[in-house]
């Protein structure tokens, strides 16, 4: 995975030229993201729920294992967001599998907090939270616009060695057999007026993905996912025939 991480910057900058060319005027995108916080598929982004507001999505990711015969499972994502006011949301998220694995991880709770002076460059401060003592909570700090965006963060907590002891961003160190402590994130997100573009990097894997808008506050995603050092926890647990679907679904909706 390091080529694919060192690739990470590059795509970075050619997300900001690419912004360059389009109008700043894009939809402010208040979805809530695979991990819970409002943002794209992977990444959170710069901005929080509407006050008063319900905001939620379910996504559902496929996989394959092939033992003694060839199985198609399924991983339901449900997540859900309310804004406090202008300036805080919190919300959580939880994943399902079909296989009812032990290593299934607990609920996650998330908060976000928007600074409300920012204004030409907004800046929000977040935490995922896990609930169980195996995952690994996250604190982040993005910057930006709802074109683009960028931050940085850090993963702790957790049980190192651990088997699926998972973080929501950054790769895994598996000399350490913990995610890394240390995390950046990028995204953004292009208004092609019936469909909006979305690009992500969050220091493991990138994303290109659509949301397109239905009736009012609700929208159909499709996201491709790249590799990720979780593919190889994934098989270290399952065996060598795990095999992740790359292309995420999901529906997100405000109310």
């Amino acid at each position: 995975m390091n080529a694919l991480k060192k690739k990470g910057s590059l795509l970075y900058i050619c997300m900001l030229l690419l912004a360059s060319l389009f109008s700043a005027d894009v939809n402010a995108y208040a979805d809530a993201s695979l991990a819970g916080p409002t943002g794209l598929f992977l990444t959170p982004s710069p901005a929080v729920c509407k006050p008063g507001k319900f905001s939620g999505g379910l996504y559902l990711q496929s996989y394959s294992i092939q033992r003694a015969s060839s199985s198609s499972e399924r991983s339901i994502i449900v997540n859900g967001l309310y804004g406090i006011s202008r300036v805080v949301e919190v919300g959580f998220s939880k994943s399902m599998d079909s296989m009812q694995s032990s290593f299934d991880p607990g609920l996650s709770l998330n908060l976000k907090y928007l600074f409300p002076d920012s204004k030409a460059l907004k800046v929000a401060a977040g935490l995922v939270v896990e609930t169980d003592n195996n995952s690994y909570s996250s604190a982040y700090m993005v910057a930006g616009q709802e074109i683009a965006y960028f931050g940085l963060g850090v993963n702790f907590g957790g049980h190192r060695a651990y088997p699926m002891n998972k973080a929501h961003y950054g790769g895994y160190d598996f000399s350490e057999m913990a995610p890394n402590n240390f995390f950046f994130i990028a995204g953004a997100n292009f208004d092609l007026k019936v469909a909006n573009l979305t690009v992500e990097y969050n220091s493991d894997t990138f994303s290109f993905g659509f949301r397109v808008p239905t009736v009012d506050g609700y929208s159909v995603n499709l996201a491709y996912i790249s590799d990720s050092d979780y593919d190889l926890v994934h098989k270290n647990i399952y065996g060598n025939t795990y095999n992740r679907q790359k292309v995420t679904l999901g529906v997100t909706g405000t109310f």
